[in-house]
């Protein structure tokens, strides 16, 4: 009866982990199901060796849920902060300024939308859509950057 209880609890836990609410951010929302998942598959084979693989899978799945959305909370808070300053600032996004914001992590959507407040237009050389693809920019914002010059 325990065992089923702890089970219970930890899948619970789990699912309400997943739901969220409507204000969590993507990455959160990716964390925690990624780290559910690594945590029930760890905690599922270190139960295993002690005859408690069930358990330690609940477990694990509950603790790598939680890890992995603060971790993915923290990445939307370092994306809203920057969108915010960029917001506040409104001023043009350079080709650099697309380049940091791509090392800094912020994805792809979040870049965009940050060319899109500012009203930043690019009409990009050969030479610029290569040193942005070297750079690490990825061909989702370049596509976007080149989509600036037609409206």
């Amino acid at each position: 009866m325990k065992r089923t209880a702890i089970i219970l609890a930890g899948f619970l836990g789990f699912v309400l982990m997943l739901s969220g609410c409507e204000t969590m951010g993507e990455n959160t929302k990716r964390g925690a199901v990624g780290g559910g998942l690594v945590g029930s598959i760890a905690g599922g084979v270190i139960g295993h060796q002690s005859g408690h693989g069930i358990e330690g899978a609940a477990i694990g799945a509950g603790v790598g849920a939680l890890s992995g959305g603060l971790i993915g909370d923290s990445i939307d808070a370092k994306e809203r902060k920057a969108a915010a300053a960029t917001a506040t600032t409104g001023e043009k996004l350079g080709i650099s300024d697309v380049i940091s914001l791509s090392k800094a992590g912020l994805s792809d959507q979040a870049i965009s939308d940050k060319i899109g407040a500012t009203g930043s237009v690019y009409l990009l050389s050969v030479e610029e859509i290569e040193l942005l693809r070297k750079e690490g920019v990825s061909s989702s914002v370049v596509n976007y950057m080149l989509s600036t010059a037609k409206k």
